[in-house]
């Protein structure tokens, strides 16, 4: 889809944004995000203690009113097994490597409503030293 937020993302980057293939030097702009109604974006600043920024519909998903501050180790919390513990070792995995994935999996939202999730992360690596300082990406029902 041509109009899409993460084709966007991809398509019209600025020169210097990736880096090594479509690894992000430069995090990418979610003030643009919801306008891709059926994906929420969101960011996890692995070198400020692992902050969360969500667009309104990771909220959405999450049962969760948007705007409303979540800590990582609540929304992990939300997986269910073994969702949780695939998410924990491709994450590791992933920001080792300096790698992105995909995995879908069963989470719980507020109430105890359980439902399927796609979730994409791309590492962003720091200019200076290559260290990977944060992951994006998307989640999307499924």
């Amino acid at each position: 889809m041509k109009d899409s937020f993460v084709y966007s993302l991809f398509e019209e980057a600025t020169p210097g944004t990736f880096e090594d293939g479509y690894v992000f030097v430069i995090p990418p702009d979610l003030a643009t995000a919801d306008q891709d109604p059926d994906a929420g974006y969101w960011h996890c600043d692995i070198a400020h203690d692992n902050d969360l920024t969500w667009s309104d519909m990771v909220y959405l998903l999450f049962g969760l009113p948007a705007g409303t501050p979540v800590q990582r180790d609540w929304a992990v919390a939300r997986y269910t097994e073994p969702s949780r513990t695939i998410l924990e070792r491709v994450r590791t995995y992933a920001l080792r490597r300096k790698l992105g994935f995909i995995i879908d999996a069963a989470i719980r939202g507020v109430g105890d409503s359980h439902r399927w999730i796609r979730v994409l992360a791309v590492p962003i690596l720091s200019k200076r030293n290559g260290r990977v300082v944060a992951l994006h990406g998307l989640k999307r029902p499924i």
